[in-house]
């Protein structure tokens, strides 16, 4: 058994060590790519994250970069964009890529998962075109799932504290995560979920206290700025242009209008009473990563804005929950095929509007309601063929 375990890690690492690779070639291909195609290959938000880091270095605030709304550690983290090589965040969020694939299988054998599905499950991570694409594309959002991640090992390992805290930073990161927090609460409950438990204060207190210093800090260095451009634009804005989102052509028709409560609550509503009732059906601790891995897909389809990078948020949590799925294998190919076809249909729509000048926003509209569709059906299923 000793020999075949060591064969398994041998084997993995070279896998590792090959994905690695392929996202370096990326990398370089992007630079070719940049050059000579109108389309860049690079994401314009990574061209927003060397220019905060190019602020930083200059001692100015990176919100003086516009459109910079993220965490201002980040514009720190990204410094060596301009100190060293243009390309020094691309290949830190393809490390990243490779943790979280040893994490996801290192959380699989608590789950005591056979050897080869594990591998599998990493594997499925390592070697997923969306995943080599964005990361390497330069797309921050690797850096947000590997904290989610590394929140729920630590939780998995009892070690509360340093969970809360992680998770404190990765929704200081990213607002997203903060949706995870009740079915990680709730999961650490022993028998009466109304009363706090010492390892719930643990978590709820350690995240708190991050969440908190890390605000404090970043106020402290860029005053209201920081705070308006990394938490509360995101509650207030209107994102009128095309995205995946049912809710989109609503939204871009009222875009000229003021902002309205009502509509507010009409489109976070049916999020936020989906994500309260999965939190509380599968609060255990055990079902906690299949539960975590639902609730990204419902806050990704509910959204009033999506993009191909919010994929991100459940297709990382996909390899944990796999092995629970107990689906046929043709009913699987059926549902990623309808998947990938719904959305090719809305890309190529799309691109006609955005590239060919077609006005197509009718049919661009009837295209994010037949994704959304699919994107239901998908999630009935996989509910319907979990099996723990």
């Amino acid at each position: 058994m000793n020999i075949i375990a060591k064969i398994n890690n041998s084997s993995f690492t070279s896998h590792c060590l090959l994905a690695f690779i392929l996202r370096l070639i990326l990398i370089l291909y992007a630079n070719f790519h940049d050059e000579y195609f109108a389309v860049s290959y690079t994401d314009v938000d990574y061209k927003v994250f060397t220019d905060a880091a190019r602020h930083v270095i200059e001692q100015r605030s990176p919100f003086e970069r516009h459109t910079y709304r993220y965490s201002p550690f980040l514009a720190w983290l990204l410094a060596p964009n301009i100190i060293l090589h243009k390309d020094f965040g691309k290949i830190l969020f393809s490390t990243v890529d490779i943790l979280i694939a040893v994490l996801i299988k290192n959380i699989l054998a608590r789950q005591r998962c056979k050897e080869t599905l594990k591998n599998l499950c990493a594997l499925l991570w390592l070697y997923n075109p969306l995943t080599l694409v964005i990361s390497t594309r330069g797309n921050a959002d690797s850096l947000a799932v590997f904290l989610v991640i590394v929140t729920l090992d630590l939780l998995q390992r009892d070690k509360i504290v340093l969970a809360g805290l992680f998770h404190g930073l990765s929704v200081h990161f990213r607002l997203y995560p903060l949706m995870f927090s009740l079915p990680m609460f709730l999961s650490l409950c022993k028998s009466n979920r109304f009363l706090p438990n010492k390892n719930q204060w643990r978590l709820v207190s350690s995240c708190v206290f991050s969440i908190v210093t890390l605000t404090i800090t970043g106020y402290y260095l860029y005053d209201f700025k920081f705070f308006y451009e990394s938490f509360l634009y995101h509650l207030v804005r209107k994102d009128a242009r095309h995205n995946f989102s049912i809710y989109f052509y609503m939204l871009y028709l009222s875009a000229n209008q003021p902002q309205d409560i009502i509509q507010k609550i009409v489109t976070f509503l049916p999020q936020l009473l989906l994500l309260l009732m999965s939190s509380y059906y599968y609060a255990e601790k055990s079902k906690l990563p299949f539960a975590m891995f639902i609730q990204a897909i419902i806050a990704v389809i509910y959204n009033p804005v999506i993009t191909s990078q919010y994929f991100f948020w459940f297709l990382s949590l996909l390899p944990l929950g796999l092995p629970n799925i107990k689906m046929s294998l043709c009913r699987s190919v059926c549902l990623i095929c309808s998947w990938i076809l719904s959305q090719a249909i809305w890309l190529s729509t799309a691109y006609m509007l955005e590239f060919q000048s077609f006005n197509s926003f009718n049919v661009l509209w009837i295209s994010s309601m037949l994704f959304f569709a699919v994107n239901v059906k998908i999630l009935v299923d996989i509910i319907n063929h979990y099996n723990y």
